[in-house]
């Protein structure tokens, strides 16, 4: 059989992004209404999903559902109104911790934390897999490198993020044979909100914690939200259709150390 090359096509493709208000998910969300597809977003933030709507240019409008990831009652109704088929899923949706050791960690906040970016990846997932039993789909988790590595300070983001893959990996082997993909993308510290606030930097200038994280990275910088999103947008296309319970790190060589 005569092997194509395939390419990155997602026209027509209906995706639903959760978090797609935040900064890896508005990049995204541009990304792949450029490329054609039928975009839901899902966030919490009405203000940041009208803003949104008001930038997407493509040729299908955007469609966006305000719902709070951890409440199970407001993503089963965000995801109805994605209803009755979809082709593709990512949740994006995370929140940080200020760095603090664990001896001094809030358990209040070390749950919080746990809801937003593990429940919420769940609730993700359990909605939206319905809607690709019959026709197959590909799901992508936005992890970290943290959810590889260990972080000094970064324990409930770390413990969440490593969930984050478990959850992928199980995912990838229940529904596989149902043509539903399930991988993760591992970014490490990307040009963000996120990283302004664990570092301390300010929009565009980054302090001397984030210049000493930055030196350490083999190719000394940051990643782009839009290196991330060319990434996610690649794992959720046919180019891609082999690939099942996979963990891509994007993190300019980090994680190789």
């Amino acid at each position: 059989m005569e092997q194509q090359d395939a390419v990155v096509d997602l026209a027509g493709r209906r995706i639903v992004v959760v978090g797609g208000a935040g900064d890896i998910g508005s990049a995204l969300v541009g990304k792949l209404v450029a490329l054609g597809a039928v975009v839901g977003v899902v966030d919490r933030d009405a203000y940041a999903l009208a803003a949104l709507a008001g930038k997407a240019q493509g040729a299908n409008p955007l469609r966006t559902c305000q719902a709070d990831v951890c409440d199970e009652q407001a993503m089963a109704r965000a995801f109805a109104e994605f209803s009755p088929e979809i082709d593709g899923l990512v949740n994006a949706a995370a929140i940080e911790n200020r760095p603090t050791p664990i001896d001094q960690f809030d358990v209040e906040t070390f749950r919080r934390i746990q809801d937003v970016n593990v429940t919420g990846v769940l609730l993700g997932m359990k909605h939206a897999i319905p809607l690709m039993r019959e026709s197959g789909g590909s799901i992508v988790n936005l992890s970290s490198t943290a959810g590889i590595k260990g972080s000094p300070g970064m324990a409930a983001y770390v413990a969440s993020k490593h969930a984050v893959i478990g959850l992928t990996r199980c995912a990838a082997v229940e529904w596989g044979e149902y043509d539903i993909r399930c991988n993760a993308v591992c970014p490490g510290p990307v040009e963000s909100r996120m990283i302004d606030a664990i570092f301390g930097s300010e929009p565009g200038a980054p302090s001397q914690k984030a210049k000493a994280r930055m030196a350490v990275i083999p190719s000394r910088r940051f990643s782009t939200p839009e290196e991330v999103a060319n990434l996610v947008a690649f794992l959720l296309s046919d180019a891609a259709r082999i690939i099942n319970g996979a963990c891509y790190s994007i993190d300019g060589g980090l994680s190789a150390i």
